[in-house]
């Protein structure tokens, strides 16, 4: 019996420590050369499968990168990828094959784009993160196809750390480099977290679009034009400025003579909805109110010291300058 348990004790003792050590990516920085050979085998294991939806994005004015997300061809990206909506562009995939796509939208204001792949699948795609499932310490991955697409030197992989997510910007020291824009960031469980989007020359500032803001505004981007600072000088203003926090989307200046001045608005209110469409994120506040013409009205559901309030505004103009 002794020694039957003594079998048992070592059994259980190995297979901890094989938790323990594929786990290794959840701490906050390896430990031993043990973690490091676990991290490599992670990403190893995850490879094979996330970058056969990698695509170059190839145009007459320039490349960049995507990713595939569905089966019938719909690849997320960066706006200054995409240009416009209606773009003709060709995708190209790790293994060469070239297929036609056209640009749907997105926002400049987190540089999110969408296109589409007009060539009948099925094709090959990836999973994509839940909201909220990443935050700064974590782990990730970029690939991406810097200098546009090469047969011979193949996928480029760079490893690094979330170090900063406010709004509609992640910033990791996950290297990017030019051709990178648009394509995707992993977390180690696999799943996309976020698109690249400005390239630096210093290694820790590294920026993408978040996966949250293709959650916030999904079937905005797949069927509006893409949302330029440019068209938003046409819409309608509301007339404060606003953060994301844990709290909600919060007021933090009121601009003097505008609509939300004189409703009442005030620093700290929470904003709730806006024509009874709930509010995900500060981008999507955005795009809402500039969608809306000036003159229009405007309903808005906002929360003030733990009590709901509905205002009817109608919107003004956007100062040049804003």
């Amino acid at each position: 019996m002794k020694a039957v348990s003594y079998i048992f004790f070592l059994l259980s003792s190995f297979v901890w420590a094989d938790i323990v050590s594929t786990e290794a990516w959840n701490k906050k920085s390896p430990e031993n050369r043990s973690d490091l050979i676990s991290i490599q085998k992670r990403l190893n294991l995850l490879l094979p499968e996330v970058q056969k939806a990698l695509v170059s994005i190839e145009a007459g004015d320039g490349a960049g990168s995507g990713i595939i997300v569905s089966e019938d061809g719909l690849v997320l990206s960066a706006a200054h990828v995409i240009g416009n909506t209606g773009k003709k562009m060709r995708v190209r995939l790790p293994n060469g094959k070239s297929a036609p796509a056209i640009t749907l939208g997105g926002s400049e204001i987190s540089d999110a784009g969408m296109l589409k792949i007009t060539q009948k699948g099925p094709w090959p795609y990836i999973d994509i993160a839940a909201k909220n499932k990443s935050e700064i310490g974590n782990w990730c991955f970029g690939l991406g196809h810097p200098g546009g697409f090469d047969e011979k030197r193949g996928i480029v992989v760079r490893i690094g750390r979330i170090i900063a997510k406010k709004n509609e910007t992640m910033q990791t020291d996950s290297r990017l480099l030019g051709g990178d824009s648009g394509g995707p960031l992993f977390n180690f469980d696999g799943k996309l977290i976020a698109i690249h989007s400005r390239v630096s020359q210093k290694p820790d500032q590294n920026f993408h679009v978040p996966i949250e803001a293709f959650h916030a505004n999904w079937a905005f981007f797949k069927e509006k034009p893409l949302v330029t600072y440019e068209t938003m000088q046409e819409g309608g203003f509301f007339g404060v400025s606003c953060e994301e926090t844990e709290s909600g989307i919060m007021i933090r200046e009121v601009y003097e003579g505008t609509a939300a001045e004189k409703a009442g608005m005030s620093i700290n209110d929470i904003l709730l909805e806006v024509n009874n469409e709930p509010l995900d994120s500060r981008e999507e506040f955005i795009i809402l109110i500039s969608s809306l013409e000036p003159g229009q009205e405007a309903n808005i559901l906002y929360q003030r010291n733990g009590s709901q309030s509905a205002v009817k505004v109608k919107l003004g103009v956007r100062p040049e300058d804003d």
